[in-house]
């Protein structure tokens, strides 16, 4: 029985299968492997990026029929999970080759228990001192620069801790347009001290019996991760920021009986024409540490949420 706090249980290696799909394996993925490809010339595939002396992995996705000055989409892996693995359950390229955007999926580093991570406070990463804001801001610089993506339209979502990592950058980067995070949650030390310089529309999808980013959140630190908000007061958070004074509630047609779970689709919105800026809780009732669409929910398709939600503030 070996400890793993990303589900915060004693649990056998062999049943990594009691997580959600990717974020709970240990992916051999690392910056040793395959061919490395030269940091000026970005290809589909597996990438390398120079930042902080240290070099960093990503992967990257350019349809044939790209747009011109396309937008980013950038799609973050959970703790434990790497780039490669939700660029296979998202599916986020398909829909990329729909709708003509470029995706990356940088990688975290590595922790001392061998997990791949994105630092944004965990209680047991406090000594590290890994500059993931100031990573994914070069990475964006980069692209910027060598694939000529959109300096408007860049956008991030994430699983579990990439979607920890997706509310960060909504905090402190001025270079993110809109975000959906997937079953992640706001650190209280990040909610204390948020204070955007623009109105950041968000989506977040999140299962209420989520054992993992409980939805209820974990103020008394329980977990291991460090105290994090109950979803209620992070959705109420942007609501108030983003000024938004309407609501309205819609239960999803439940198209597949057989997942254990419905959903649940709550829209926070300004009567004000001017402010189009919105909030939207996809709920999913029964729903678990999951990528709807991927695992878990069928009723509704998580990386196609993210894109529909996304194409709203294209400029």
């Amino acid at each position: 029985m070996v400890y793993n706090p990303l589900c915060g249980v004693f649990m056998l290696f062999a049943i990594l299968a009691a997580c959600s799909s990717g974020d709970a394996k240990k992916d051999a993925e690392n910056p040793t492997e395959d061919t490395q490809v030269s940091e000026d010339t970005p290809q589909n595939g597996r990438n390398m990026l120079l930042h902080d002396d240290v070099e960093r992995l990503y992967r990257l996705h350019i349809p044939e029929n790209v747009l011109e000055d396309a937008p980013l989409v950038v799609v973050m892996h959970g703790y434990s999970s790497s780039a490669r693995v939700i660029e296979e359950y998202s599916e986020m390229n398909r829909i990329a080759d729909e709708n003509g955007f470029v995706v990356v999926y940088p990688q975290g580093t590595t922790d001392d228990g061998g997990y791949n991570f994105f630092n944004v406070g965990y209680d047991f990463h406090s000594a590290v001192e890994v500059d993931d804001l100031g990573y994914i801001h070069a990475l964006i610089e980069h692209l910027q620069d060598t694939v000529s993506v959109s300096q408007q339209n860049v956008f991030a979502t994430g699983m579990s801790n990439g979607g920890d990592m997706s509310y960060m950058l909504a905090c402190q980067s001025d270079k993110i347009r809109a975000i959906a995070p997937i079953s992640g949650c706001m650190m209280k030390h990040l909610f204390d001290s948020c204070e955007p310089a623009q109105s950041i529309p968000v989506l977040e999808i999140h299962g209420t019996l989520d054992d993992v980013t409980l939805i209820e959140g974990d103020l008394d630190n329980q977990g291991g991760w460090g105290p994090y908000m109950p979803l209620s007061d992070t959705i109420q958070f942007w609501v108030d920021h983003n000024q938004l004074e309407q609501s309205e509630t819609i239960d999803i047609e439940d198209t597949n009986g057989s997942d254990g779970s419905t959903v649940v689709y709550r829209r926070y919105y300004s009567s004000n024409s001017s402010n189009t800026t919105e909030v939207w809780l996809y709920e999913v009732i029964g729903g678990g540490h999951d990528w709807p669409g991927a695992f878990g929910n069928e009723d509704v398709d998580a990386s196609q949420l993210a894109w529909d939600f996304f194409s709203m503030y294209l400029d």
